[in-house]
């Protein structure tokens, strides 16, 4: 079941984040969290920006929106007016 998380929620994107990190590397702090497996990454601040990396493609976003959490599907889906940014968990 896919969550939807505003970036305002920190506290909860949070958490979902560490969840589905628990596969690769988690690093945080209190306004920034990165999960990283091997050659890709995804990086959230509680300012609103957004990094992600993988090879052949990258993201970077700075703004408002909602990152939709998907445990089942591995994937974390970065939504706002103009942006549908899909990162799967390698």
């Amino acid at each position: 079941m896919a969550i939807e998380i505003p970036l305002s929620d920190w506290d909860r994107l949070t958490t979902e984040l560490t969840r589905f990190g628990a596969f690769g590397t988690v690093t945080s702090n209190d306004s920034c969290i990165r999960l990283d497996f091997g050659s890709a990454y995804f990086e959230v601040t509680e300012a609103g920006s957004i990094t992600s990396g993988m090879p052949l493609h990258n993201l970077d976003h700075e703004g408002d929106g909602t990152i939709i959490v998907d445990h089942e599907t591995n994937s974390l889906t970065v939504s706002t007016d103009s942006l549908s940014y899909t990162f799967r968990r390698p």
